[in-house]
């Protein structure tokens, strides 16, 4: 039978099954804008909330300090103070040291029993690497190391993707067990923001382009709403 880890959040459970295969790895695809870090975040603010399951958000990136307050003024109906620190921990990794990233991760996962993990992007992780092959040595060893220490994660993945064009795979594509594309559909004088899941591996999932939007409370995800029809 499939262990799963549910991801709590409205709408994405139905699509996946029943939740994430538990110890795979996901890659979260899409253009600027389009909730890739939001639905990262998510995923381990509901592992917290609903399933007792502490997370680590680990930023290329931005500080912990802006991370926390873009967060909080967002989902303002979330209880923050009950979880930041204790049950979800938001690190930044410089880049220099990405060397030692799986030695940082295990030290966090260890000392805290991390079963959720969200890394927040491989783009930058990406222009760390001149060469190629070494990005996708260094990222299969990482993918697998969290495996090992039986963690489920997300990474995020800048890139401007369509339902016309998914024609380009990159190298976190065919390594990752699963692919989740966000992207925009223009929609009269307006656009909507578009999830589809394109790869997911052991299990059966929804091939169906489901809208979504970003509220106080976090993403709502439409599963049964006819795309190209009456989604309000």
């Amino acid at each position: 039978m499939i262990e799963r880890v549910p991801s709590g959040i409205p709408g994405l459970d139905q699509l996946l099954g029943g939740g994430f295969v538990k110890k795979r790895h996901t890659i979260v695809c899409g253009g600027p804008g389009t909730g890739k870090t939001t639905l990262g975040f998510e995923y381990l603010y509901r592992g917290a909330s609903q399933y007792k399951e502490k997370g680590l958000f680990m930023s290329l990136e931005q500080s912990p300090e802006r991370i926390v307050e873009g967060a909080k003024n967002l989902f303002n109906k979330w209880e923050w103070d009950k979880h930041l620190g204790k049950n979800i921990m938001i690190t930044r990794i410089p880049l220099d040291d990405f060397n030692n990233i799986q030695d940082l991760l295990r030290e966090y996962v260890e000392g805290n029993n991390v079963k959720r993990i969200v890394i927040d992007s491989l783009t930058l992780l990406k222009l760390y690497f001149r060469n190629q092959d070494a990005y996708r040595k260094h990222l299969y060893e990482l993918l697998n190391a969290m495996g090992e220490m039986e963690c489920t994660s997300l990474m995020t993945l800048e890139k401007s993707v369509n339902k016309r064009t998914i024609t380009q795979y990159e190298i976190e594509e065919f390594i990752s067990d699963g692919i989740i594309n966000l992207y925009f559909v223009p929609k009269e004088r307006d656009r909507i923001r578009v999830l589809e899941i394109l790869k997911m591996r052991d299990t059966d999932h929804s091939t169906r382009l489901s809208p979504f939007r970003i509220t106080t409370d976090g993403l709502m995800i439409s599963p049964e709403a006819q795309m190209f029809g009456n989604i309000d």
